[in-house]
């Protein structure tokens, strides 16, 4: 009687089998919804930091690109506006964030540039001198790499060529002798190579070549000329 007792109080071999299957079962569901929490938040995470770093460059290029300033080349006999608009990439004057270097004007330069199988949007950046003529000084400067994963970069400028015509979007600017100007509205559209399509972002240079003022770069400000 007391042995039936004793076997009454206790567990079988198979009772403790089924318990630690179903324990290791409830484990096995609370660890992967542990990971599927961290998955979870990881990606939110990475999310909320792609959509931050988006808005910071975006908010950069329409600072740069609305600063852009009508320079012109002036130890050439034509004179020619300093600004150069391709499907592909652009090269301008602008200022600079006093915090990414010395203030002043420079030439910029924003383009598509292939890192082994990687894109990058790429800005270059250099100081021009009294007798600079085009661009060239961008040629062996380090580049500043803004985005990375990038699969197509496209640049658009609405303006009109001559006086008398009407305005409309355009692959290219500064090519032509009648394009002595800024153009009205330069557009930038970026896509990444995981498919990701920026909103197109259209933006307005602030000094036109109409404006009659001469930058100052004392006084980072455009001044009556």
């Amino acid at each position: 009687m007391i042995l039936n007792k004793h076997r009454l109080a206790g567990f079988t071999l198979l009772e403790l089998l089924i318990a630690m299957s179903l324990l290791g079962l409830i484990l096995a569901l609370l660890f992967g919804g542990m990971r599927l929490g961290a998955r979870s938040w990881d990606a939110g995470e990475m999310h909320a930091e792609n959509s931050t770093h988006l808005a910071l460059l975006q908010g950069f290029l329409r600072r740069e690109l609305s600063q852009v300033t009508p320079f012109h080349w002036k130890k050439k006999a034509d004179m020619n506006l300093a600004f150069i608009g391709e499907p592909d990439n652009i090269k301008m004057v602008a200022p600079i964030a006093v915090r990414l270097g010395a203030g002043g004007l420079f030439l910029i330069s924003l383009e598509l540039a292939q890192d082994n199988d990687f894109g990058q949007l790429v800005m270059k950046r250099a100081i021009p001198v009294a007798d600079s003529v085009d661009f060239t000084a961008l040629e062996n400067v380090e580049k500043i790499v803004l985005a990375e994963h990038v699969q197509e970069v496209s640049f658009a400028y609405f303006g009109a060529e001559t006086k008398d015509a009407e305005p409309q979007w355009q692959d290219q600017w500064g090519n032509k002798d009648s394009q002595q100007h800024l153009p009205y509205l330069i557009r930038v559209r970026v896509k990444f190579s995981n498919g990701r399509v920026w909103p197109d972002l259209v933006v307005a240079p602030v000094i036109g070549s109409d404006t009659g003022c001469v930058w100052d770069s004392s006084i980072s400000r455009c001044v009556s000329g």
